[in-house]
């Protein structure tokens, strides 16, 4: 059998550890298999570069951020049939019998498309997919994305960096986080380091009662900003800070974007240990002949549910992108 591996969309820590697992699986359940990684993304798939990996090549990866495949967008591949095609027949001609893919959702969309043009023409290669995003907005009425725990780690490391100096100077901090349509990422990072608000994509803020508790704040307050909230963070400001010399309050404000530092660094044990598990169910299910499908479980260990392709990507039955009403109370109750 001869199998590929790529990493698509937006690196997150984890990706990694789903290269090292599916390696080391394939070649120690089957020594025979050939197993090749797919340079830069979907750009590799396009233009056919393509890797042989061996064991040694994964050799202390699991916990490293990033991924040692690299991964390029590729926007015009959306709507481009004849690079759509071109795929479909670079895995055909160069006897890929299955693709493991773990990206986010552009990454899910272009596979579905893929694997219905190798049905169209009866092509040989199967896609296994599953989900790497730190936002968390893959199919996550099934499980958790890959790279989701991680992120909120690094979140909560610069949020309690942030608390130091905004106490020390009794200052407001407006926080950027990355979620540009999910605000789950701010959303568990604020309520693991106990920000004082988190504003969701979706939210209709009350200033005047933000204001309110920003006043009844001792020394510091963290204000948590989902990316796709449509205010931007000046924006917010300049609302609070018109408020505030209405009302003579003397906090200062000060805007600190966490952005790319969310995605970078090491793996979360639980990412490198999910990561891990998926890929070697993922290796089995191959070695048994499955047809295309997308991957994904809440725990290590848990059978993963599988979902074809085509129900996958249909948000609409899989995803939820706002968080749910009960975990809003949750996260109320512990202000």
């Amino acid at each position: 059998m001869k199998v590929a591996i790529m990493t698509g969309g937006g690196d997150s820590p984890g990706m990694n550890a789903f290269i090292r697992a599916v390696v080391r699986c394939c070649l120690n359940l089957r020594p025979a298999t050939s197993v090749w990684g797919v340079i830069d993304g979907w750009r590799g798939l396009v233009d056919g570069n393509f890797k042989k990996l061996t064991k040694k090549d994964t050799a202390g990866i699991a916990h490293q951020g990033g991924t040692i495949l690299g991964t390029l967008r590729v926007p015009e591949l959306k709507d481009d049939r004849d690079m759509q095609e071109a795929i479909a027949l670079n895995l055909h001609d160069n006897f890929f019998d299955y693709l493991f893919i773990i990206g986010g959702n552009g990454s899910l969309a272009a596979s579905n498309v893929i694997n219905n043009i190798i049905k169209e023409k009866g092509l040989r290669t199967k896609l296994l997919v599953t989900a790497g995003s730190i936002d968390n907005d893959v199919c996550n009425n099934y499980g958790y994305s890959i790279g989701f725990y991680s992120a909120i780690d690094k979140s909560l490391e610069m949020l309690e960096w942030i608390r130091d100096t905004a106490s020390a100077h009794r200052r407001v901090y407006i926080i950027e986080s990355m979620g540009r349509d999910s605000g789950y990422l701010a959303f568990f990072a604020g309520v693991a380091t106990g920000a004082e608000h988190i504003i969701l994509p979706n939210d209709e803020v009350d200033y005047e009662q933000l204001v309110n508790l920003i006043s009844e704040r001792d020394r510091d307050t963290r204000i948590i900003v989902a990316e796709g909230y449509p205010k931007t963070a000046d924006e917010i400001r300049k609302i609070l800070e018109e408020i505030f010399a209405r009302r003579n309050i003397k906090h200062e404000i000060r805007h600190v974007d966490m952005g790319y530092f969310q995605r970078g660094g090491k793996a979360a044990v639980k990412d490198i240990i999910v990561a891990s598990w998926l890929g070697y169910v993922m290796v089995k299910d191959a070695f048994e002949g499955v047809d295309s499908g997308f991957y994904i479980c809440f725990h290590p260990g848990e059978n993963p549910v599988r979902l074809p392709l085509d129900v996958a990507a249909d948000q609409s039955k899989t995803t939820h992108l706002d968080i749910p009403q009960h975990l809003k109370e949750f996260e109320a109750a512990l202000r």
